[in-house]
């Protein structure tokens, strides 16, 4: 199980991938050794020389032939490496502490825009519990891209950008009204639509004033408040400036594509589904969308143009599975995918899309089992010593199954199925993995934990309880302050379906998760009536008056979400007590596992400690690891893989056959 850890959650080879405006090449970061990394079809990887040094950014010259890095340490630089001349110069923006490059992966004529902190700022642009790397990410430390270029709520006046449109320098200072989260600009370069959040979660788009006298100004335009406004968010702007794309509720509450004009503030509906949340990708140039993927159980792609539709069946027919495009280029000739086929790793293709042909990227993680691993003769593992047989590795990762299951009320909920393969026959021992947020939402795609698990010989089950994200602002909205109650029934009842269809065993269930997922797992061993064999609790909110006070003194990108879905701690402090695990530790039914960041930002780690006092007191059985270095979410490697060990560890023991 040692190996099983290091090849799931160990040092990942490449991160961040981007690719080259001409599209000849690509590049990455790797978790595994320090610099920046490219690929080029026939020529292998090579490194770009700029030191040992810790990239923590990076982006391509929209003209091609440059490379922009943001170098990690006490004070980050920003430096632009000329591949032609092999000179690097330093764009580091004046007045800018922690950078990133903003929509890196979206083609610009001949500038990048950069977003950062003022020096000394706190601003925290960390993962929070309600972004979608926080699904299953207690050990894969997933965190959404996106989050990156997030805003606390409310003005944030150390927030600062810049505009990079010479190679040589320097980035200058964009002027934005406080509070700006996200900036957008035309194909021209020039910044046409900023949005921010209020204190309350209203969405706030502004316009570029570009009215006589008024030069450089901005005027607030338009203005969504909670609910819709918490999910609405900006896609870009048009190809004339004038108008910015929004997903947005749209028929029957799904959410759809809506355009805003930014010089009267009207919104029409582009684009919509009614019955499936669906986003959009534009064309890189004329701004029009080009493609819709609509939510579910499985993600579908919908082509809006016949010669994409066409182009888009020829690349399923020849690599079938689930399509990520994580990069395209100007002309939209070349595109760069992630593919997911749900039997062998997920991989990146380079695709020509004129001539069909596409390049495979080494950038995948090695290690990952493909072919069968005969077993050491006479070895006796701890697996063996408690009465679990091991899963021989196979020649492809455990397939997932879609399921559906219905709740005690009738609401149909999503769910995904991993069972180890081998000579162990059903049922299993399992573990129910319960996603974060709870505004966030599981997918088909290959699941670290899901796959770690398998390998280790247990069942994995994923459900899209009621309040996850996907499903339509209806579904999400009946989560609303309803922790620990129909939220918490929908996973008993995906646990009751999973025993009954004979796939768990029900005397050997687990329930694991981060954040909101490890708050249901705590509550699962303490609130609820006894279902489990252990409970695996990571960064989890164990009491959420504290919580909530901690949330809504700060000023936390979401936190209008945790006052409005979860309740405000004062007004709503009774019902929030009896919600939270602390309340009841003493009657704790199940042993524990708490796991927690020492820097965690969102949720404290004294709630991990306080939560192990409680137990401690009242002698349930448990066990608390607090991890330094660590925020909301356990991401650096050795920890990932130090964390998948006690866990192994503690599933072994609780989990073990117990025959009579």
């Amino acid at each position: 199980m040692r190996a099983a850890a290091r090849r799931w959650f160990g040092a990942d080879p490449a991160v961040h991938l981007a690719l080259d405006p001409g599209g000849g090449a690509v590049s990455w970061q790797s978790e595994r050794e320090p610099g920046l990394f490219v690929w080029r079809p026939g020529e292998g990887v090579r490194r770009v020389p700029l030191g040992r040094v810790e990239v923590a950014d990076h982006a391509w010259w929209p003209a091609g032939g440059a490379v922009l890095a943001v170098l990690s340490g006490r004070r980050p630089r920003v430096v632009l490496h000329d591949e032609a001349t092999g000179r690097t110069a330093d764009v580091t923006p004046e007045g800018a502490g922690e950078v990133h490059v903003v929509d890196r992966d979206q083609p610009r004529l001949g500038s990048l825009l950069l977003a950062g902190s003022a020096p000394g700022d706190g601003t925290d642009t960390g993962a929070s519990a309600g972004t979608a790397g926080d699904t299953n990410a207690a050990m894969a430390g997933d965190t959404r891209a996106d989050t990156r270029a997030g805003t606390k709520a409310g003005a944030s006046p150390g927030r600062v950008w810049h505009l990079l449109s010479s190679r040589t320098g320097p980035a200058l200072r964009v002027p934005v009204p406080a509070g700006v989260s996200r900036l957008f600009s035309d194909p021209d370069d020039r910044p046409r639509a900023a949005t921010a959040r209020d204190a309350d979660g209203a969405l706030v788009v502004y316009a570029a004033d570009a009215r006589e006298g008024s030069p450089g100004g901005w005027r607030e335009v338009w203005r969504s408040g909670p609910p819709g406004g918490l999910v609405t968010h900006p896609v870009d702007v048009t190809a004339d400036g004038h108008g910015l794309y929004l997903s947005a509720p749209c028929r029957g509450g799904f959410l759809g594509v809506r355009l805003l004009d930014l010089r009267d503030g009207t919104v029409a509906t582009v684009l919509d589904d009614g019955g499936h949340d669906l986003d959009v990708v534009l064309h890189p140039v004329t701004r029009v969308p080009q493609l819709a993927l609509l939510s579910g159980p499985r993600q579908e792609h919908r082509a809006l143009d016949a010669e994409l539709a066409a182009d888009l069946a020829a690349l399923t027919a020849r690599h079938p599975g689930e399509l990520q495009l994580t990069g395209l280029t100007r002309d939209n000739a070349t595109w760069l995918v992630r593919l997911d086929d749900g039997g062998t790793p997920p991989r990146h293709l380079l695709w020509e899309r004129g001539t069909g042909v596409t390049h495979h990227v080494p950038a995948g993680r090695p290690g990952l089992p493909r072919e069968p691993a005969r077993p050491r003769r006479g070895a006796r593992s701890l697996l063996g010593r408690v009465g679990l047989r091991r899963r021989p590795a196979t020649a492809r990762v455990a397939p997932t199954a879609t399921v559906t299951i219905r709740a005690r009320d009738g609401l149909p909920l999503d769910g995904y199925l991993v069972t180890p393969a081998g000579s162990a026959a059903p049922p299993y021992p399992t573990v129910l993995l319960v996603h974060g947020g709870p505004w966030s939402r599981d997918t088909w795609g290959l699941s670290p934990e899901a796959q770690w698990l398998a390998e280790c010989g247990y069942a994995s089950l994923r459900v899209n309880f009621r309040g996850s994200e996907g499903y339509g602002t209806r579904f999400l909205d009946l989560g609303r302050a309803d922790w620990g109650g129909g939220m918490q029934d929908d996973l008993e009842d995906a646990l009751r379906w999973a025993v009954a269809e004979g796939h768990a065993d029900p005397g050997r269930v687990a329930v694991m998760g981060q954040s909101y997922g490890g708050y249901a797992a705590l509550m699962a061993a303490t609130a609820r009536p006894k279902a489990f064999a252990l409970a695996v609790a990571v960064c989890a909110p164990t009491d959420l008056v504290a919580f909530l006070r901690h949330v809504k003194g700060s000023a936390h990108h979401e936190r209008a979400h945790f006052l409005h879905r979860v309740g405000d701690p004062d007004r709503d402090a009774d019902r929030l007590r009896e919600r939270s695990p602390l309340a009841h530790a003493a009657r704790c039914h199940t042993p524990v596992l708490l796991a927690h960041g020492r820097e965690d930002p969102l949720v404290p780690w004294t709630h991990a400690t306080t939560m192990a006092a409680a137990l401690a007191e009242h002698g349930h059985p448990h066990h608390c690891l607090v991890l330094s270095g660590e925020g909301h979410g356990i991401t650096r490697p050795a920890n990932r893989i130090r964390l998948a060990r006690v866990v192994s560890r503690q599933l072994a023991f609780h989990l073990a056959e117990r025959r009579t």
